[in-house]
């Protein structure tokens, strides 16, 4: 197994076991929520988070404190990082890390920290989708949105317990996005006999390149980097005359290259090759036994080779090779063609919600709330 992609433990997993007991205590006693803001929100990504992101089994690679952190110091004169904190009495058993932006009108806009390259948000800790913990921060939010803010969390699970409990208590608007992950190794068995026989035809005119044609992935940092670049160059030719589909709208336009200088122990880009020259490019992040495609990029003089589709398969294949069991290719655009590339390698999906909410739909919501009880207190009255 490649050593660069061995599933490693996260961070802070010595203390995974007794975060996790106190995940089942943790509605036993009163929550408290505690806002951090700029350094203390970086502290604070430096310090309980590793511990939190240990304990929590469904933690992603974009609630990793390597990835936060290096976003967190890449934002935007006016923007500061923000955490929301649940405690109980023994500790923090979820936080939410966001941004905060305020305008010149004392006005703040309040979002995800790492969005939109993130394409899977969600609290972080052992308690973060037990109902009382999600509630609490879904309440505590809301409340934001009641002081000048806007509170927008693109990207949660729509299965999740934040997104039930968003959805349940805010007022504002509400969308869906599918969500694609390839189980591996690839069940090309289990696809339709057209799919199969598409499969079969790329490999073939691939197979027939030789030793013209090579597949790379990086092993360091300098590699890395210089594997960004010609990604780059190729989203730049492939979206020359048209605009990029879904993240890769801001995917270059971010600051990719000192993310990923601090990111390099969790992030790999793969590559394909013709007489040297790269044709598909894909940046991918790896956590456990699970890898994230974020960006992919391929020259459009050689559409007839569908590298892309190539690039795809030689990666699924060397992700099986070193012990991973899935990857997510992440949101889908409404793109039919889109939609058709992942499920053509059996992609399961799931559903994203992006959410938000501001002062007005705060004020709204206060007014159902008062409508509803003089309701209740005029039938009561009545009876």
């Amino acid at each position: 197994m490649p050593a660069s992609l061995l599933p490693h433990p996260p961070v802070g997993a010595a203390l995974a076991p007794s975060l996790r007991m106190r995940a089942c205590r943790c509605t036993a006693a009163p929550l408290r929520i505690v806002d951090h803001a700029a350094d203390a929100a970086l502290a604070y990504l430096t310090h309980p988070w590793p511990r939190l992101y240990g304990a929590d089994e469904l933690a992603t690679a974009y609630q990793s404190p390597l990835w936060l952190t290096a976003w967190a110091r890449q934002l935007p004169s006016g923007c500061q990082p923000f955490v929301v904190s649940v405690y109980d009495r023994s500790g923090p058993v979820a936080a939410l890390a966001l941004t905060r932006r305020n305008d010149s009108e004392g006005r703040s806009q309040i979002t995800a920290l790492s969005s939109p390259a993130a394409e899977c948000i969600r609290p972080l800790g052992p308690g973060a989708e037990h109902p009382a913990v999600a509630a609490a921060l879904a309440r505590h939010l809301h409340h934001l949105a009641s002081s000048r803010s806007e509170v927008r969390l693109p990207d949660l699970p729509a299965d999740s317990a934040l997104a039930h409990h968003t959805q349940q208590q805010w007022n504002g608007p509400c969308t869906h996005t599918p969500y694609a992950t390839v189980p591996l190794p690839l069940d090309l068995a289990g696809l339709s006999r057209s799919t199969r026989r598409d499969h079969q035809r790329r490999r073939r005119a691939l197979l027939a390149l030789g030793d013209r044609l090579t597949y790379h992935r990086t092993h360091s940092t300098e590699q890395l980097q210089a594997s960004y670049r010609v990604l780059e160059q190729l989203h730049h030719q492939r979206n020359a005359d048209r605009p990029p589909p879904g993240a890769l709208a801001a995917g270059p336009g971010l600051p990719w290259p000192a993310v990923l200088d601090a990111c390099a122990l969790m992030a790999f880009i793969a590559s394909l090759t013709l007489d040297g020259q790269a044709i598909a490019a894909q940046l991918c992040l790896h956590h456990g036994r699970r890898a994230y495609s974020l960006l992919a990029a391929m020259d459009p003089r050689y559409r007839a080779l569908a590298p892309g589709h190539g690039l795809l398969a030689r990666l699924a294949e060397d992700l099986t090779d070193a012990g991973f069991t899935a990857l997510d290719l992440g949101r889908t655009t409404a793109d039919p063609g889109q939609r058709a590339d992942k499920a053509a390698y059996g992609a399961i999906w799931r559903l994203s919600s992006s959410v938000s909410t501001c002062a007005r739909a705060v004020l709204n919501s206060t007014k159902e709330f008062s409508s509803a009880a003089k309701s209740s207190a005029c039938s009561s009255a009545a009876r």
